[in-house]
């Protein structure tokens, strides 16, 4: 069994993006300011020995962060061991900073990347935390799991989701990655409260934030440096977790859309700005 590495204070690498083939010749040759790159672990599982010397050129100019969507840590069936192998021969091969996934289920006839709630039960959080030790004690690392958004139907909860993040975290000893999108989707089909959700989130767990689209007031979104103006609900959330938490390393994602890397490489610069601002007001 390989021992375990303990991140006994989170690195904070700052701003990245998600990876998108379409970015990385780009990146590779002009070499843009970003602090982290986030790469979709799936992406390269089986790729060939091209893409494989591409990643590990990328590793060498940025600290590369692994997501994965397919680990299925709540699914009641045992874990896929073909899947945990090659992703730990990936992770032995590029080295990443740390290793995320979700803290969700696909059902067996669910289409790739769409990820369920779990019932946030007593029950659920023993299955879970087991789940989650075989994982990090296989992969001899810890990892980081993302809350995925409830929807109006999922009803009531035995334990608020806060408190089962909280608990899967503690008791496995293992991560917590937030995904601002999802927590406003979950609080605004379930009705409860943000701030106190975020409150309830272990202060020294918490290691990466993905952050979704932000509108900007008019005018601001082609001139990258001039002062953002963020009026977004989302920028709100983000802030309440600036408040609780500090700096976080933040991925900027873009779910819907495939923009430029020029449109990306701006908007990480304006969030950047943004917090610096924030945080400096205090």
């Amino acid at each position: 069994m390989t021992r375990r590495e303990k991140q006994t204070t989170p690195p904070c690498p700052g701003y990245g993006l998600r990876l998108r083939t379409e970015y990385l010749e780009t990146i590779l040759h002009t070499r843009p300011e970003l602090d982290c790159i986030e790469v979709i672990s799936e992406n390269y599982l089986d790729a060939d020995e091209q893409a494989l010397q591409q990643l590990e050129r990328l590793k060498e100019r940025y600290p590369l962060l692994l997501h994965g969507i397919s680990l299925s840590i709540g699914n009641p069936w045992p874990l896929d061991p073909h899947y945990l192998d090659r992703l730990k021969k990936l992770i032995e091969r590029i080295e990443p900073l740390w290793i995320s996934d979700h803290l969700g289920w696909r059902g067996a006839d669910a289409q790739q990347g769409e990820l369920l709630p779990m019932p946030y039960s007593e029950e659920t959080l023993e299955h879970l935390v087991t789940r989650v030790n075989e994982v990090q004690s296989f992969l001899g690392r810890q990892i980081l799991l993302e809350n995925v958004p409830m929807e109006q139907n999922d009803g009531e909860q035995e334990i608020p989701e806060a408190e089962f993040i909280r608990e899967v975290a503690e008791r496995s000893d293992s991560l917590v990655l937030i995904d601002i999108g999802n927590l406003l989707t979950s609080s605004l089909n379930q009705g409860f409260d943000t701030s106190e959700y975020i409150n309830r989130l272990p202060r020294e767990r918490v290691q990466q934030i993905h952050l979704p689209d932000i509108s900007f007031q008019p005018g601001t979104e082609d001139e990258c440096d001039a002062p953002p103006h963020l009026i977004d609900p989302i920028w709100q959330l983000y802030t309440r977790v600036l408040d609780r938490f500090g700096r976080v390393t933040t991925v900027i994602e873009r779910e819907d859309t495939i923009p430029t890397l020029a449109g990306m490489l701006c908007d990480i610069k304006k969030v950047r700005r943004a917090v610096d601002r924030y945080l400096a007001s205090d």
